[in-house]
């Protein structure tokens, strides 16, 4: 019994009982299983051909540029738009023109958008 409670007391014990929901789950990246998690449900609430824009709330220009590359992966036959690339946010110009908006975290509702679908790990929205 005791070597039962010292093994589940280590460090990689975790993943000997616990099925993850991402490749990344035994990361210590805070944002990027929320993320993988919030695009795998989208993926099939986002028609193929639509513009998509996915960010972080609140702004992160480095991990927007993760998720830009989340987004091409996980949603494949969209357009992804970049919240931000190597660290430098896209002007809001530019993402304006983006259909659809996913958002990795906490946001608000705003005017020219609707909330298609919300989750713990963030929220997608369809503009216009």
């Amino acid at each position: 019994m005791l070597a039962a409670f010292s093994i589940a007391a280590l460090p990689f014990s975790r993943g000997l009982l616990h099925v993850p929901q991402t490749p990344y789950d035994a990361t210590d990246a805070t944002s990027t299983p929320p993320a993988w998690i919030l695009l795998a449900r989208a993926e099939p609430l986002i028609p193929k051909g639509a513009s998509v824009v996915i960010r972080t709330e609140p702004a992160d220009a480095n991990n927007d540029m993760y998720l830009h590359r989340f987004g091409i992966a996980l949603l494949p036959g969209r357009k992804i738009v970049a919240a931000a690339l190597w660290g430098v946010p896209t002007p809001p110009e530019e993402l304006a023109a983006a259909d659809w908006e996913v958002v990795v975290g906490r946001t608000e509702s705003s005017p020219g958008r609707r909330l298609v679908f919300s989750a713990p790990q963030g929220s997608v929205w369809r503009r216009r």
